[in-house]
Order: structure tokens, then sequence, then C-alpha cells
């Protein structure tokens, strides 16, 4: 959902490595490779041998609450979402390093348990406990093992990223537009705080990065903060052309052991090296007003 933006928008010519081919959505590259990141060794052979100079990194186990039920598996068998999201950047990172390609792994605001957000890039990732979700344990550890391989690459920070266009996969803005219509949107919580990514700014900021091949921590999200129930009153306000009728809820850390994955209460990013490349970040209002023409703009 976010590299497809990449791919589509950005002003580079891109080599495409995934399970499935992007032309099956439309999408063109230069050159398309087979790559299981559940196997990291052949994903690092082809970093090697490839000509590209860069390597951006958007995959990922995402479904949160399906990966919390590999938490139990740590250890002996730790299950696909530690392969793909912390031993896999391990992989591209030293074959980066080996090779002279810079390396941008994409990450998110749940390597932090949400007691104190929202993060700047200077806030240390939170330590293993039951606050943090197995998902964000395992990205926050893909980060570490990332920048031991290669200190010079960087890692993107986002957060419960939305588009306007992309019908392969719903993300959390759309989510809410198509519950809503159904009848079947839960209450919203209006205790949680996130600041939306915006993914045309992920593609504005990774495009800035490969032109400068910048190290370090860098965050793309809303410079405003929100709730998910303001959020989707504003959102379906703008789409539904009426005043929505909704039911504010309440996120509290789930039971341990239940297979729910925590979510971060107090979270969200301030992403202030973001702005020190000279890129505006869409402020989550702005990016309802785009989504409700289908409008992404170009970067």
């Amino acid at each position: 959902m976010v590299g497809s933006h990449f791919v589509e928008r950005a002003s580079l010519r891109v080599a495409a490595a995934d399970l499935a081919d992007p032309s099956q959505l439309g999408l063109r590259v230069e050159r398309f490779s087979l790559v299981d990141l559940t196997h990291p060794e052949p994903a690092a052979a082809l970093v090697h041998s490839a000509a590209e100079p860069a390597v951006v990194n958007f995959a990922a186990r995402t479904d949160v609450d399906p990966v919390e039920r590999e938490r139990s598996w740590a250890g002996d068998r730790p299950g696909g979402a530690w392969t793909v999201n912390a031993l896999a950047p391990q992989s591209i990172a030293a074959a980066c390093r080996a090779s002279g390609k810079y390396f941008v792994q994409i990450s998110t605001d749940f390597v932090f348990d949400g007691t104190n957000g929202p993060y700047d890039e200077s806030a240390p990732r939170s330590p293993f406990s039951e606050k943090i979700s197995w998902y964000g344990w395992t990205k926050s550890e893909g980060e570490r093992l990332s920048g031991d391989a290669d200190p010079g690459r960087a890692v993107v920070r986002i957060s419960y990223p939305y588009r306007a266009v992309f019908s392969p996969k719903q993300d959390f803005a759309r989510w809410m537009v198509g519950a809503y219509r159904k009848g079947t949107l839960p209450p919203l919580y209006a205790n949680q705080q996130i600041t939306p990514t915006w993914v045309p700014d992920v593609t504005r900021v990774v495009e800035e990065l490969l032109r400068r091949r910048l190290p370090g921590v860098f965050h793309v999200a809303s410079p405003e903060v929100t709730t998910p129930f303001e959020f989707g009153r504003e959102l379906l306000l703008r789409t539904e052309g009426a005043t929505p009728k909704l039911e504010a809820g309440s996120l509290a850390l789930p039971r341990p052991g239940s297979g729910v994955a925590p979510r971060p209460i107090r979270g969200g990013l301030r992403s202030l090296r973001s702005l020190e490349l000279g890129v505006r970040l869409t402020s989550w209002r702005t990016g309802i007003e785009h989504l409700a023409v289908g409008d992404e703009g170009h970067p």
C-alpha cells in the first residue's frame, strides 16, 4: 500500500522485488525479481547482484492481531513476523553495506509503547513488555539489527498510513468509510492519540533521502494529533456529506495472552527531521480533504 505509491509517483527508475509482480496492479517497474522474505538469504543475494545504488524495504508483516499470536513462539520458533520484520532487514542491511548501497527501512510508531507520545526521532524505542505488541517489537528489532549491520542506513517511521486510491488493500481510513456505509462501524476510540500518515508524504521523504543518502531516523506523520473518533467524524463528514452518527469507544490494554495486540494509547510521532529535509508534511485534516476527492497529489 505504501510501496506501490512510491512506484507510481517517485521520479526515479525503480526495480521491484516482491512475492507478486507489480504489473498485476498496473504498476510499471524496470525489472521484477521474485523474493520471499521468510528466506532472507536470497534477498541479500539479490541486493549484492543488483545494479541499483539503493534499496528501500517497504515489506513487513503488519496484521497486528495475527502477528500477536506469534509472541508465544519467541525462542525456538520465532515465527514469520520475526523473520520478515527483524531478520530480513538485518540481512538486507548487511548486503547493502557490503555492496556500497544505501538502505532505507520503513518502520512504525508501534516501536513505542504509547505511554508518553507523540515521540520525536530522538526518543528511545520502548523496551520489551506487555505494553508493546509483538508486531511492534519485531519492527523495533528490525531497526536495531539493521542499524548494527549498516550504521549508514535510514529508518522512516510512519503511523496509521492512509491514501485516497488503492483497491488491493484497505487502510484504516477507507475501512472506516466502507464499514460506515455497511452499518458495521464499531465504536471509534476517543482516548487514543494518533498522528496518521498521508502516504504521498512517505514517497516525498524517501525520495529526498535517496538523493541525500542520509543516515538515522526520520518520522513521517501528521503534524497535528488526533484520535480515531475525531478523525472518523471529520472523514465521514467529508465523504458522506452529513454529520455522521458515531459511537465513541475507549482503548485499553488487552489481557496478556488474549491474542489481541496492544496498541499505543498515547502514541503518535513528531516529525522534526523530515522538516529539515524541506518536506512539508500533511495534516490529518488536509489529508482527509485529499482523500475525499480521490487526489493523492504529485511528489
